[in-house]
């Protein structure tokens, strides 16, 4: 007998569901760093308190001791910036050849039009992944989250953190010099780096990750104070954290020493076409990013907006919620896919974002 339009949306809904969670989303290398947390409210927040590594003094026995007094807590509420994308599935061929089939012989074409409907939703989930890992890169560039539809959000990394090498701050250990200059000695310069989110961050790391840029990593491997040391020693995964190690995307370079420290040397050649259609780097080619292993960043995602259904229903929370709404009167059957996400570096001061050779 024929199916009617009732039946098809209510078989195909629950079917699509089940295909959807099938899908595995993109693994991003940057994303590795940011491991994503999920709110049911319209907005996501984090608190802050500033911690010390004082040392306590002894006291005379018998004395009242050292008192205490600590910081306030600060607590910072974010709004997510929200993506909707969607597409008309009565588009597809298959649409309209499933719904004028009859009995069992629409069943082949019914799984053909689950997964043609399943990997358009799966390409509009990758835009999104997409924009994510965009939002990391602007956090450890710089610092601000580009919002198109709002306000930019600014998390205020410390001047020293973001540091032009030709012209570095004082106080800091920087040494002045490019890495395309042979006499700059880079191992002082990442020591520098390390140091400083290692006492101002207060990182507990004594390994971190330097993930470069295209020409940050040509120039220091031609750099010959680099050359001389001869200090990459190190091309295993095995000291790698897993995140890392199972992201795809990008390539890692070895281990070399930095003063105290470890330094995992990192390249992330992967682009993406911004709203001009460009293809633009993730990583910016005459930069250099240091952060640690562990480092304690979040993909923050907040609820999305839906609409109050029957008694008891609860709204749908997770990275990324599906729905498809029928239009009887345009004859639009569409699908949509929303997330709500913001990238938040929740120790802002464990990166350091270094420009080490002049821009391009």
């Amino acid at each position: 007998m024929a199916i009617s339009v009732a039946d098809v949306r209510a078989l195909f809904t629950k079917t699509l569901i089940d295909v959807y969670q099938e899908r595995i989303k993109p693994t991003q290398f940057l994303g590795s760093f940011f491991p994503s947390t999920t709110s049911p409210t319209k907005t996501v927040s984090i608190e802050v308190e500033r911690g010390f590594e004082k040392v306590a003094v002894d006291v005379v026995r018998g004395t009242e001791g050292n008192r205490n007094t600590f910081s306030r807590s600060t607590e910072k509420i974010f709004e997510p910036p929200l993506w909707r994308e969607y597409f008309d599935a009565t588009q597809l061929d298959l649409y309209d050849r499933v719904l004028g089939s009859q009995g069992n012989a629409n069943k082949p074409l019914f799984t053909a039009l689950m997964q043609s409907v399943s990997d358009r939703l799966a390409l509009l989930q990758d835009k999104i992944e997409r924009a994510k890992e965009v939002q990391r890169a602007q956090v450890l560039d710089n610092g601000v989250v580009t919002i198109v539809q709002g306000t930019n959000i600014n998390f205020a990394r410390k001047a020293a953190s973001i540091v032009d090498l030709a012209a570095p701050p004082s106080g800091y250990g920087y040494t002045t010099g490019l890495w395309t200059t042979g006499a700059t000695d880079v191992f002082k310069q990442l020591e520098a780096a390390c140091n400083f989110m290692r006492t101002v961050g207060k990182s507990g790391d004594g390994t971190y990750n330097l993930i470069c840029g295209s020409g940050a990593l040509g120039a220091l491997l031609t750099n010959t104070t680099f050359l001389t040391r001869q200090n990459l020693f190190s091309m295993a995964l095995d000291q790698v954290t897993g995140p890392q190690r199972g992201a795809l995307g990008m390539t890692f370079h070895g281990t070399l020493t930095a003063g105290s420290y470890k330094v995992q040397l990192w390249a992330y050649p992967q682009f993406y076409d911004n709203a001009s259609g460009v293809s633009t780097p993730y990583i910016a080619e005459n930069k250099a990013i240091l952060i640690p292993t562990k480092p304690r960043f979040v993909t923050a995602h907040a609820a999305v907006p839906q609409l109050i259904g029957e008694p008891g229903q609860t709204p749908t929370q997770g990275e990324y919620v599906v729905g498809d709404f029928i239009d009887p009167r345009k004859a639009v059957h569409e699908f949509d896919i929303q997330s709500a996400a913001i990238a938040i570096p929740i120790a802002v001061d464990q990166i350091v974002t270094l420009t080490v050779k002049a821009a391009a």
